[in-house]
């Protein structure tokens, strides 16, 4: 009987919509929950680790290959799976509240996992995201305080920080008592990332917004709870969604979307030499950003030292493997080509050339959009400028 159940579930596994896991798309799950209610998922060991925090009231693990099954849990499985399961508990999931890929950090698994099936958020059990109430993310105004690193001083502190979802700004101030912020920062100039491992404070947060002098400023943070970092990094999603949805309603959520996750992708140390390539290579933290390359003298800097725009194929933007003729390597080189002049970069490992390579390929060969920033260039590098928002949505620009 138990080497039957477990080709059951080998046979179960093996269904394309039980190929990946019910919570976070990892490939290959292995493990399943069962609940009291008869929730039948399969997903991966990182899940499941996960649900078993909730409790077996709730979630009840076990492992496909090594654990023994009952008969009625393999029928539970053969009736749910994940299709069926995350059809009724995402039914009213958000736009903005995006499921968690295989690479989001560990405390965004758990607050959608612990929404999902504990709080039922998004099946309309949970007191809201069903029939039309909205979720408490999309209160009008949140207030609480984060720990922000200092531009000067580079230490956390902690700072009060308001989000008014109504006039689209988030605000944050130095003292409690203070009537003025510090800063004010328009939330659709505004990009926040979850970004523990950069912080290196499970945590952590990164906001990327527009200065009025048009520059990309960066600001650290981090919470003293997982569950408040990410009710932020939802609650702003939120208040930017409905935003753009107020201000433009021909906008479809997949347009707005795509404007939401300009969350930074590839980044590490590449060392970069000067226009004039005689310069002696100085190494920098590189961050790739949509179509702009920015670089740092640091990884916690609040301003790039500058940026490379990555136009397209078509408008004479290419990229290889390896330095021009005559200069000198310092490590594996990569020659970025762009109308204006060419950029020098060389990696220390030959892997991470590949991949610098790789990502920068896919980038030159999209087409430019409608909405793609030309960026502004001077001196020879290339910022982002209001271009991207006049682009993205014009109407936000006029208050």
């Amino acid at each position: 009987m138990g080497e039957r159940n477990k080709r059951v579930l080998m046979e179960l596994l093996q269904l394309p919509q039980n190929q990946t896991c019910a919570d976070c798309n990892t490939q290959g799950p292995d493990w399943a929950s069962i609940g009291s209610n008869g929730l039948g998922v399969f997903i991966c060991v990182t899940c499941s680790g996960i649900h078993r925090q909730l409790g077996t009231h709730i979630s009840r693990v076990r492992s496909c290959r090594l654990d023994q099954w009952p008969d009625e849990a393999v029928e539970i499985m053969k009736e749910k799976g994940n299709d069926l399961v995350n059809a009724e508990m995402e039914k009213h999931m958000p736009p903005y509240y995006s499921k968690p890929s295989p690479c989001d950090p560990q405390m965004y698994k758990e607050h959608f996992i612990y929404a999902k099936y504990q709080l039922k958020e998004f099946n309309g059990e949970g007191g809201g995201g069903g029939g039309g109430n909205p979720l408490h993310y999309e209160n009008k105004t949140k207030e609480g305080k984060l720990y922000k690193r200092g531009k000067q001083d580079k230490q956390f502190r902690e700072r009060r920080f308001f989000l008014n979802a109504e006039d689209g700004t988030l605000r944050y101030f130095v003292k409690d008592g203070a009537k003025e912020p510090k800063q004010v920062i328009q939330l659709h100039l505004l990009n926040i990332s979850l970004a523990p491992d950069k912080i290196e404070h499970p945590h952590g947060m990164q906001l990327s917004f527009l200065t009025a002098d048009n520059t990309t400023r960066h600001i650290y943070l981090y919470a003293d709870d997982a569950k408040v970092a990410v009710d932020w990094y939802v609650a702003i999603r939120a208040a930017t969604f409905n935003l753009y949805r107020k201000r433009d309603p021909s906008l479809s959520s997949e347009q707005i979307i795509h404007r939401l996750n300009y969350n930074q992708g590839k980044q590490g140390w590449i060392s970069k030499t000067g226009p004039k390539h005689t310069e002696p290579y100085r190494k920098r933290w590189f961050t790739l950003i949509h179509r702009r390359l920015q670089y740092f003298a640091s990884p916690l800097d609040a301003y790039p030292k500058g940026e490379i725009f990555l136009g397209s194929i078509s408008e004479g933007y290419s990229v290889r493997d390896g330095l021009p003729s005559g200069q000198t390597e310092d490590g594996y080189g990569i020659t970025i080509i762009t109308p204006e002049r060419e950029y020098l970069l060389c990696c220390q490992d030959k892997q991470d050339q590949k991949s610098w390579i790789e990502e920068i390929k896919k980038v030159i060969s999209k087409p430019l959009s409608a909405n793609d920033s030309q960026g502004s260039r001077r001196g020879g590098r290339v910022f982002r400028t209001l271009n991207f928002i006049r682009n993205q949505a014009p109407n936000l620009l006029h208050r």
